[in-house]
């Protein structure tokens, strides 16, 4: 005896298309809200005085959900709706992240040369995190691109 039940139930979808991309949009949605909402919390309670032991498991959550994250949208060729991976970008995005934590560095110990250091060196090492997935991205993207021509090519 066959158990069909999950696929024949589950695999069915209920909504036409229009629900299915409004679905997925708030699906979106609050996966971002979760997301920068567990980074919020996490800095907050490192700001009140939490010890690292205690914010050992939260980290870790949010690690795995950004790698998850990182690995999927790389496999499938996807960047970003409205940034592109350039030089620029790249820089601008780690200068950012850089400012971000001289400013909680500074916030916390109130001394700026230590604080100007971690800034810089997580901006470098932000900028060759996105740097080498621009890269990868931009291997994958067009080993897939050049997939769905090829299959084009040999079905004409």
């Amino acid at each position: 005896m066959k158990l069909d039940f999950y696929t024949k139930y589950t695999k069915r979808s209920q909504l036409d298309e229009m629900q299915e991309q409004k679905l997925c949009k708030l699906e979106s949605r609050g996966f971002w809200l979760l997301w920068w909402g567990h980074l919020a919390v996490i800095f907050i309670q490192n700001l009140m005085g939490t010890p690292a032991s205690e914010l050992i498991w939260e980290w870790a959550l949010f690690m795995l959900v950004s790698l998850y994250m990182l690995v999927e949208c790389i496999r499938n060729g996807i960047w970003h709706r409205h940034i592109k991976p350039t030089l620029g970008a790249n820089l601008v995005g780690s200068a950012i992240a850089g400012l971000v934590v001289f400013v909680y560095r500074f916030f916390v110990s109130s001394y700026w040369p230590g604080a100007l250091y971690t800034g810089v060196f997580t901006a470098l090492l932000c900028f060759a995190a996105l740097q080498g997935t621009a890269w990868l991205y931009k291997k994958r993207h067009s080993q897939l691109e050049n997939t769905e021509e090829d299959k084009d090519e040999q079905q004409n």
